[in-house]
């Protein structure tokens, strides 16, 4: 029955109905109408048809195998402004743990070449992670200009370059809707392309503001890389390698907005498609290994936990929601319960094991071409 979430209540509530009516609607006390939605006691299976037929549903959907009528796919947000203006401690949390310095200072010197001042461009910018990064390492004299939609973010982001006497520009608009007055010598970006409902009109934006020559930089993550990158000592790793299901939901957001788990691996193709040239892959070599033995080990092993968002499975009301959540993305209730029990093993695990050390490989992308003058804005892509 682990696989069975009764909908009663939910459906009760539907019809704006008190527990004692549906009781006696179907014969019974409203105390086992209150027990069958806390699932203390379950109805004999031939009730099921009864409250399937009163309610106008499917056994199924009574039974929580299948979405109620309106809850439809719902768009995921995460390629929204409210979104992120909401995300900034999660930004925090996570990027700082992105790269390794040495490895940025090798693309700008030895890769890029980049020998004389340039101007950056970063696009879906965030709190300007890339222009802390990147600047030490640009020729002296070089630009930030950061652009994002989420005000939140573009506020933390002035104040954190303001801090360390930092020069940047940082502009609070939509990327896509965007009409650069200027064109720079190299645009980036990164997690921004897995997020978006179309990776491929981000792209080709992201080209227009390049000056010809210059450097267009797409950074990312591959979702099915990145499903394979944990382990957690003293855990099974093919255990938490495990992500049936989830490319089901993959898939249900690609073909109902557009939204690529893949975009990472695609986007070197995307850009030669568009033009550009001298088109590579790189794979950013940051691997996080984190034990009892490194110095900021509690904050470090906090702020993967937290940004996983393991521990949310470990309310049952939260982890319903994110059940049915699944099932209108193309999990069937086993799927979606087994992505919650993985979730919720890891968070206990920890929990129970204070000292335990990780290897967790993100596996980021790094795909970058140079624009020629004969890019045209209406390439495919």
């Amino acid at each position: 029955m682990s696989t069975i979430h009764l909908r009663i209540a939910d459906l009760r509530r539907q019809k704006r109905l008190t527990q004692q009516e549906l009781a006696d609607a179907m014969g019974v006390s409203f105390q086992t109408i209150s027990k069958w939605e806390t699932q203390a006691t379950m109805p004999d299976i031939s009730v099921l048809p009864s409250l399937a037929e009163y309610f106008q549903v499917s056994t199924d959907q009574l039974l929580g195998l299948k979405p109620l009528d309106g809850e439809g796919y719902a768009p995921e947000q995460s390629g929204t402004k409210d979104f992120w203006n909401h995300r900034l401690d999660y930004l925090l949390r996570t990027r700082k743990r992105f790269w390794n310095e040495d490895y940025a200072r090798f693309l700008v010197s030895q890769v890029w070449n980049i020998r004389e001042p340039v101007s950056m461009l970063d696009c879906g910018c965030g709190y300007g992670f890339l222009g802390l990064l990147f600047l030490p390492f640009l020729p002296e004299g070089s630009a930030y200009t950061g652009i994002d939609f989420a005000e939140n973010l573009i506020q933390e982001g002035k104040q954190l370059f303001a801090r360390q006497n930092l020069k940047a520009d940082f502009l609070c608009k939509n990327v896509c809707e965007h009409s650069a007055e200027n064109q720079y010598d190299l645009v980036i970006c990164q997690a921004v392309l897995r997020h978006i409902d179309d990776p491929g009109a981000f792209l080709r934006k992201m080209v227009s503001f390049a000056k010809p020559g210059a450097y267009v930089v797409c950074v990312d993550v591959n979702r099915e890389f990145e499903s394979c990158g944990l382990y957690v000592d003293g855990m099974d790793y093919q255990e938490l390698c495990r992500h049936e299901g989830l490319e089901k939901k993959w898939q249900t957001e690609l073909a109902m907005q557009g939204r690529d788990y893949s975009a990472a691996i695609k986007a070197a193709h995307i850009m030669q498609k568009l033009g550009l040239v001298d088109v590579d892959v790189r794979m950013n070599d940051k691997v996080e290994f984190v034990t009892p033995k490194l110095e900021n080990y509690e904050e470090a092993k906090e702020d993967f936990i937290q940004s996983n968002n393991w521990a949310s499975c470990r309310d049952p009301e939260a982890e319903e929601g994110l059940i049915l959540h699944l099932l209108t993305h193309g999990l069937t209730r086993p799927e979606a319960e087994a992505c919650c029990r993985r979730d919720r093993k890891i968070a206990d695990y920890f929990s129970s094991h204070p000292g335990a050390g990780y290897t967790f490989a993100r596996g980021l992308m790094i795909s970058y071409g140079r624009k020629t003058e004969t890019f045209s804005p209406d390439s495919p892509g």
